[in-house]
């Protein structure tokens, strides 16, 4: 029988062979996922302490075991409700503004304070009017709710950010450090310090209603580091004024000794200095710049990590870029940037820059009036802050928004630490990436589903990874999620495996573990995992003997998973199939393996391989005494010679063994629905 009627009797979709030497990239969801949800309550914030995971959601606060945010009935667990007052909604639904989501109260805002205070923060949107509280580690409160204006913006939907700092401030207090959005038009943005408890450290802030400080600007994030606080933005560009105005990325820098001059600057900061930020990719001659920022994570080697995205109308791309802090330094430390009379903005030289203008963080309390006069009319330094490497973009992925980044640094037994990012996606995914040097790109080692029950996929609104336990937690608007990020055994390939380094593959048991002491990586398995397993794995994890009958149809199956099998490459005898086999053999859509009217001639070994990693092999061998129908030819030649005698095949005795055949594939086929059925109601799904 032709491969075509085979194909069509078995419903068989032809494929070609395909031989991939890039391993396409799991999606799943997480092995021990925890779920924890009180329904649409909007998770925007997550804050992990100790026991904890405190989420801040809509008229919420929610205290959750960090090891099961399932269990409710921990000790740890409480639920704490406040609602806006009636009156204050009432005042917000005066604005026209939609009561189902504007009028409530969002927290914004989480951030716990040890030592003296030992208290949880919150700062809530409270129906257009911010609140904030103030409770013990239990969620009991400390104090009443006070006003919150510059604390958290007033709108939900105006992203804002804050930090607590401990140390470098002045007198050695602790004071907040926040990024918000104040008024109800979007046109009173603020970095705001408030005063010190006792009065003596007067509050500092970005001058009220002034463009050149802050444009209308979408805050993402905010570091303490060492003496400085480091705040990242996007906002329209005030150098490029046009009919359709830009979007500039700025990462924004002011020093934590920063005081009041009492002067003509009073209650403002003196030290607050700005630069462009982008990320490029091309050529020198003709480069694409992604202008807007969309997320920032730090590592502890002072490295920040940050998603951009495409300027809308373009077909949507999400990248990653690594920046130094030396970098940023040299960008806010360099030359101002001032507009003419005819608003084209230029580099400013140093000799125009009057005498005492502070360098950075040296002390702002004995600066003359024409000094502050510079400092409140130029904020924007000339340099523009590029990745590093120039040019070179870290990773990048088409049809989603990286809304999150959270990173870790791996560097068990080695002199090579290596980088892990979990990127949390707007269509409700996480990327697990490694970099194994400083300034490589990022590989895509995962893709995690959070929920494949929802059907249309909730945003990643926050992500906080607990580095003892290797937990991940993630919030969308619906529910918040754990689970671990530690998935080895959802590796089905060494290579795969092995670029992971939180996984080790055991090759005598010919499967993926998480490392520890007992799984230690060596040198060129960290750093070539691809050389490593194709010398370490070289047989297969399963050798099958297979005997059948002259002229029978063969089915040899590849089991890897789905998002495998289009990296499966078959070989027989060591050659690829499509050299050897020609017409006697199909590939169905699952890359499963049929060899037609078998005979001597196919005899041998049949590998599948998926990369360079063999999975399964079959010893096929012709049995010499049995024998089916199955080729029109071979029959005709058996019938017509048995016993010496000339025996016609007539179409009568054709059909009667194609029906045959068809019935005995039908049996074959019932079983096998049969025990899927009963496998799906007895084995749970992994």
């Amino acid at each position: 029988m032709t491969s075509l009627a085979v194909a069509l009797l078995f419903g068989i979709t032809l494929v070609d062979c395909i031989s991939a030497s890039t391993i396409p990239r799991s999606k799943y969801v997480p092995n021990s996922i925890h779920k924890y949800t009180s329904g649409l309550n909007y998770y925007w914030n997550l804050l992990l302490d100790d026991d904890s995971l405190y989420v801040g959601g809509q008229n919420m606060i929610v205290r959750l075991n960090r090891d099961n945010i399932e269990d409710r009935t921990s000790s740890v667990y409480k639920s704490i409700d406040i609602p806006s007052k009636r009156d204050e909604v009432q005042k917000c639904l005066s604005h026209s503004l939609n009561q189902a989501f504007d009028c409530e109260n969002h927290v914004r805002v989480l951030l716990r304070r040890k030592g003296k205070y030992n208290d949880v923060f919150a700062c809530s949107t409270n129906a257009f009017s911010p609140k904030i509280y103030y409770f013990n580690p239990d969620l009991t409160e400390k104090q009443g709710s006070k006003e919150g204006f510059g604390y958290c913006s007033r709108d939900p939907r105006h992203n804002n950010t804050a930090l607590w700092s401990d140390e470098g401030n002045p007198h050695n207090f602790g004071f907040f450090y926040t990024g918000a959005v104040i008024d109800y038009t979007k046109t009173e943005p603020i970095i705001y310090r408030p005063p010190s408890d006792d009065g003596t450290v007067k509050f500092l802030r970005t001058p009220q209603y002034d463009t050149d400080w802050l444009s209308a600007p979408e805050f993402i994030a905010s570091f303490d580091v060492g003496s400085n606080i480091y705040f990242f933005f996007r906002e329209k560009a005030e150098e490029q004024r046009d009919i359709f105005p830009k979007i500039y990325s700025r990462v924004g820098r002011l020093c934590k000794n920063d005081v009041d001059t009492a002067t003509i600057m009073a209650n403002t900061w003196t030290t607050f200095r700005k630069a462009r930020i982008s990320c490029l990719s091309g050529t020198n001659e003709s480069p694409f710049v992604f202008n807007e920022i969309n997320s920032v994570a730090k590592l502890a080697d002072d490295r920040f990590i940050i998603s951009f995205t495409s300027t809308p109308g373009d077909l949507t791309t999400s990248i990653i870029c690594e920046y130094s802090r030396r970098d940023i330094d040299a960008a806010l430390d360099g030359n101002f940037k001032e507009a003419d009379s005819t608003s084209f903005w230029r580099e400013l030289p140093r000799d125009h820059v009057p005498e005492g203008v502070a360098k950075n963080c040296e002390s702002n309390g004995s600066l003359s009036d024409t000094a502050l006069s510079f400092l409140r009319s130029h904020v924007l330094m000339n340099g523009n802050i590029f990745s590093s490497p120039p040019m070179e973009i870290a990773f990048q992925t088409s049809d989603t928004i990286i809304t999150r980044l959270v990173t870790d640094s791996i560097s068990p037994n080695t002199d090579y630490p290596m980088t892990l990012i979990y990127a949390g996606t707007q269509d409700g995914q996480v990327l697990k990436l490694v970099q194994r040097k400083a300034g490589e790109k990022f590989i895509l080692l995962t893709s995690w589903i959070l929920d494949e029950n929802i059907n249309e996929k909730s945003p990643v609104r926050n992500m906080v990874l607990a580095q003892d336990t290797k937990q991940l937690y993630v919030s969308t608007d619906a529910a918040v999620y754990q689970f671990s990020v530690n998935q080895c055994n959802r590796y089905m390939l060494c290579t795969e495996c092995e670029r992971d380094p939180l996984c080790h593959y055991d090759v005598q048991q010919n499967r993926c573990s998480n490392v520890d002491e007992n799984h230690v990586k060596s040198a060129i398995a960290r750093l070539q995992p691809e050389s490593w397993c194709k010398k370490s794995v070289q047989r297969p994890s399963k050798i099958l003997q297979l005997t059948r009958k002259k002229g029978e149809t063969v089915w040899l199956q590849c089991d890897v998973s789905e998002y495998l099998r289009s990296s499966i490459e078959w070989r027989w005898n060591g050659r690829n199939i499509q050299e050897t086999l020609f017409n006697n053999y199909l590939l169905t859509k699952e890359h499963n393996l049929i060899i037609i009217n078998m005979n001597n001639s196919l005899n041998g070994q049949y590998t599948c391989f998926v990369g360079h990693q063999p999975i399964v092999s079959y010893s096929l061998e012709t049995d010499r005494e049995a024998y089916v129908y199955g080729d029109v030819s071979t029959t005709i030649t058996n019938l017509s010679r048995r016993n010496g005698e000339c025996n016609c095949l007539t179409a009568e005795k054709y059909i009667e063994k194609y029906n045959d055949w068809c019935k005995e594939f039908e049996n074959y086929q019932r079983a096998y629905n049969e025990w899927e059925v009963l496998r799906d109601q007895s084995c749970p799904k992994p």
